[in-house]
């Protein structure tokens, strides 16, 4: 039987390849497929208002927002896990109800007698 040896990774080596910190291939196929979209929402407003500078800054503006945004810090989380940890915990049930006393004897709570 073969054993196992635990070993521990130090905190500053990456398991992935990295540009920079933070920033690796998964993070670069997202910003390349934000890039592709930009660049046809670009060329459309192009083609409607014929100005290259708006549509250059269109697509400069959204790769940039989302290599910040795709970035993870120290905790390996980035500002859109921040963002989506937040809409699921907001999300999440947060009030339980339940009645108090003898089960056998239906208790019958202030909001539904205001009802009735």
């Amino acid at each position: 039987m073969e054993d196992k040896k635990q070993i521990r990774i130090p905190r500053q080596i990456r398991i992935k390849t990295e540009f920079f910190i933070g920033f690796g291939m998964e993070e670069l196929i997202k910003t390349l497929i934000v890039g592709a979209i930009a660049g046809v929402v670009a060329y459309i407003v192009y083609k409607i208002t014929n100005q290259t500078i708006i549509a250059t800054l269109l697509v400069i503006g959204a790769i940039t927002v989302s290599v910040i945004s795709l970035i993870k810090g120290n905790n390996n989380f980035s500002m859109v896990d921040t963002i989506k940890n937040i809409i699921k915990y907001e999300s999440m049930q947060k009030e339980y109800r339940y009645e108090r006393g003898d089960y056998n004897i239906k208790v019958i709570s202030k909001k539904e007698n205001k009802k009735s």
